[in-house]
């Protein structure tokens, strides 16, 4: 059954909501234990279909996830052709003994760059490539042999097709000439214990193959540009007010997953969907493994519900103007326990919940408990040069999911940005140590806008990857892993290098997803730190006056004067009024 609970400093409110049926405590129990590599081969139409179904995704087991990439090895952004190998007229980009699966392979600009040249891929040091393709061609779903949307080119190339393979897998351009190599390349991909049977890829496919490739597509499609269909009847409907202060309580007891969550807010302010705070316990557990301000959860915590630009829809998480959702599977052994506390000023008037959920008699041996985390961080000066660094280049970092407590995988990201600028919003190489400590960690990225699927600050929407909104002054930006989860054992590290302007403002906020084997504290930041124009709001009152009389004598707007004037502050030059002068100085933001 549900209960919900309402506190609003006026007393407590008990009801009752769905029975999911009574389960009685000695059937309940659903015990994890180190995951097993599960049985059965491995072939194309395994990992189709796992990119269209989702309820998988909590499985935890033994492999890597890695990549091989043209990162800048000297520590710089010139992150397009730093080639690791280059023999006479072949580039190697990927030599891995298997068994594995190819994931994703990600390029930048195609046409001149790519003149001439070709890429081969070589499965099980068989005599010919699978595939031996101009470049362009191969990232061509018209003329090409992958269709879309698992090869796209709506910014920039790239094919999210699987390539399993038993025994070795090779990747190459090939050019006569020895030259246009062209640039940015990744290639994601993930090796699993010996045992574990894959079957090569062969090409052409077969029929059934050929339909489960079409199944995947048409998902994916209704994914991007449509809200899952509701089921026919919601498990959990229910509906709160929450005063400022307050706080509203809803529990599932028994053993099970939630398959959807659906969340609308009235009214759906900004200031709203980061007040209220989304706080899920599993089981026993004495701390929530997801502690997330609700609109940095699902992606729309910056705008209004109006603007229609920033209504998304993905396979794992979407936003309209009604109402929020995520497909993300969540299990629990004995009850899920939920929290929304509003921290804000102002009364929630209506939070409606639903949730799908499905009754189990035990959960899977190998699936973990769905967790998020969240961080927020100023990164510019001063604040900059307190960021993490990790040699041996010390460049500054933000870090999104650090854990030691393993088993786990982490599943993606949602990204959140504040840079009230026209200009370039800043970038840096996404970096994921599983199981590893030194440098360079295995998995080593090209930039940030690659990750997502995207470059050079252009982005689109897929099923996995994509933009919720991009602007001078708010971007965010989500990717998620299905087949290209990071496993680990024991540790992880998912971090982002910051390049910025330093004297800047600019705010970055991510959201971790991922699993556990055993339910953790999502080890959450807990303050939220305020955005450019509500920071004249904890400026010293004489500073707060000085902003509007200022903003008119020099004739910039708020979010400049309130920049001007931190500028001042931060750097301690008691100035109250605009942007010191002083030669000497060095402002910022």
């Amino acid at each position: 059954m549900t209960t919900g609970t309402a506190d609003n400093g006026k007393g407590t409110i008990m009801r009752t909501s769905i029975a999911l049926g009574m389960i009685a405590a000695a059937m309940v129990w659903c015990p994890f234990a180190y995951p097993q590599t599960p049985e059965g081969v491995r072939d194309l139409t395994f990992f189709l279909h796992r990119l269209r179904t989702i309820e998988d995704l909590p499985e935890i087991e033994d492999s890597h996830t890695a990549m091989s990439s043209t990162w800048d090895r000297t520590g710089g952004n010139a992150d397009g052709n730093d080639f690791k190998r280059i023999e006479g007229d072949r580039n190697i980009l990927l030599d891995v003994r298997g068994p594995g699966c190819i994931h994703r392979i990600f390029t930048g600009v195609l046409d001149k760059a790519v003149a001439g040249t070709r890429i081969r891929i070589i499965l099980d040091d068989a005599p010919a490539p699978i595939f031996d393709r101009e470049v362009s061609e191969f990232f061509d779903f018209q003329q090409g042999p992958l269709p879309y949307p698992l090869v796209f080119h709506k910014t920039y190339p790239g094919t999210l097709f699987p390539f399993p393979f038993a025994k070795h897998c090779r990747v190459e351009l090939y050019n006569p000439q020895k030259k246009n190599w062209g640039n940015y390349w990744q290639v994601t991909y993930s090796i699993y214990p010996r045992q574990t049977k894959v079957k090569t890829l062969q090409w052409p496919l077969n029929n059934s193959e050929k339909a489960e490739l079409k199944r995947v597509g048409e998902a994916w499609l209704f994914a991007e540009s449509h809200a899952p269909p509701p089921p026919a009847t919601w498990s959990v409907n229910e509906k709160f007010s929450i005063e400022a202060g307050g706080t509203a309580k809803l529990n599932v007891e028994g053993c099970g997953v939630i398959r959807e969550m659906r969340i609308a807010v009235e009214p759906r302010s900004p200031e709203l969907l980061r007040a209220i705070r989304l706080r899920i316990t599993w089981d026993d557990g004495s701390q929530p493994s997801v502690d997330v301000p609700l609109g940095y959860f699902f992606g729309h915590g910056d705008y209004d519900k109006n603007d229609k630009n920033a209504y998304f829809n993905s396979l794992l998480l979407g936003a309209n103007d009604k109402e929020a959702y995520s497909r993300f599977p969540m299990p629990f052994q004995k009850k899920a326990r939920f929290e929304f506390h509003n921290r804000g000023d102002k009364k929630v008037e209506s939070l409606a919940v639903r949730f799908d959920v499905r009754k189990l008699p035990a959960l899977p041996k190998n699936w973990g408990a769905f967790h998020a985390t969240w961080t927020q961080e100023y990164v510019h000066e001063p604040f900059r040069s307190q960021m993490r660094r990790f040699p041996p280049f010390n460049v500054p970092v933000h870090v999104a999911l650090e854990r030691n407590e393993g088993p786990g995988k982490y599943v993606g990201v949602l990204l959140c940005l504040h840079w009230p600028h026209a200009d370039w919003w800043g970038e840096g190489d996404w970096m994921i140590w599983s199981d590893e400590h030194g440098w360079p960690p295995s998995y080593h990225g090209t930039g940030s806008e690659e990750y997502f699927n995207s470059g050079w600050c252009r982005f689109d929407r897929k099923a996995v990857s994509g933009v919720v909104r991009q602007e001078p002054g708010n971007v965010a930006v989500y990717s998620f892993h299905l087949n290209d989860a990071f496993q680990f054992r024991n540790n992880i590290r998912v971090a982002e290098e910051v390049w910025v302007e330093p004297h800047k403002y600019a705010l970055w906020a991510s959201t971790a997803y991922w699993y556990a084997l055993v339910p953790q504290d999502a080890r959450s930041r807990q303050d939220i730190l305020p955005q450019l124009a509500e920071l004249k709001a904890f400026l010293p009152p004489q500073l707060a006056r000085r902003i509007t009389e200022s903003a008119k004598q020099h004739n910039r707007t708020l979010d400049d004067e309130v920049q001007s004037v931190l500028e001042s502050y931060f750097s301690g030059s008691g100035k109250t009024g605009a942007r010191s002068q002083s030669k000497g100085e060095r402002g910022t933001d």
